[in-house]
């Protein structure tokens, strides 16, 4: 059994995890920080107590798993820090420190985090209703219009849509979006209820709506699903934006 314990400090998310981490566990584990991750702390700490076993070094690949999961959206950094020495050698022999820094102390990996990302965010919630789509492609091409990043316009839009309409038809719930602008990327992110993956359909292109995953995919850099701390799933897809584009600073 896993045990955990998340305090927010100093922005970041510090999880205090104790248990035995197992095939059985590693699931659990996973998707709370997953969970941490989607509320966009400045980082996520994950302090590994003296009571914190594993049954052997593949399960500490969570740790790496998480960090790739969270790599492209929302961009934040994963840290380690282990009371046991025997621990720590193992999280660096297993590979893991290759993406997941490790640290002595929560002190030295908070003093670590630095300054967040320079971004822009903006969320709305949307009434479960027909009419929603279409409200969210208006939302998605006037945040695009005051940040000024009229090149990824037409992909957003598209994505947005997609991605709205999924929530309503096969979620059955009322979606929320969210825009995210950072350096090099523009960010589309929804929550429904359902904390069921998106199922994956044929791309259609008789239908007007609905043109299934594979457009999002198509037309994106990167996206995925992660659990919600609110409940149900958030989908998410990332659109890079060109260096030379202009991008509201």
């Amino acid at each position: 059994m896993i045990t955990t314990d998340v305090v927010v400090h100093e922005g970041a998310a510090v999880v205090e995890v104790s248990g035995h981490l197992d095939l059985l566990t590693y699931a659990a584990l996973r998707d709370l920080l997953l969970k941490c991750a989607v509320e966009e702390p400045t980082a996520i700490v994950a302090h590994l107590t003296r009571d914190f076993t594993i049954r052997g070094t593949a399960e500490l690949s969570v740790f790496a798993t998480v960090w790739m999961r969270v790599s492209e959206w929302p961009g934040v950094p994963v840290m380690l820090v282990a009371d046991d020495e025997v621990l720590g050698e193992a999280l660096s022999t297993s590979g893991v420190a290759r993406f997941v820094p490790r640290y002595p102390t929560v002190r030295a990996a908070l003093d670590a985090v630095g300054l967040p990302r320079e971004r822009r965010r903006h969320e709305v919630r949307f009434p479960f209703s027909s009419t929603t789509p279409r409200l969210a492609r208006a939302f998605v091409r006037d945040t695009c219009a005051r940040w000024d990043v009229l090149s990824v316009v037409d992909d957003a839009v598209l994505i947005a849509s997609e991605l709205v309409e999924n929530a309503i038809r096969h979620a059955g719930s009322a979606p929320s979006l969210r825009l995210e602008l950072r350096p090099g990327q523009f960010a589309i992110a929804v929550r429904d209820e359902d904390p069921s993956p998106p199922r994956p359909r044929p791309l259609d292109n008789e239908q007007p709506g609905g043109r299934g995953m594979p457009l999002v995919e198509i037309l994106s850099r990167a996206w995925g699903t992660s659990p919600s701390p609110r409940g149900g799933k958030v989908v998410w897809a990332v659109l890079p934006i060109p260096d030379d584009a202009p991008t509201g600073r």
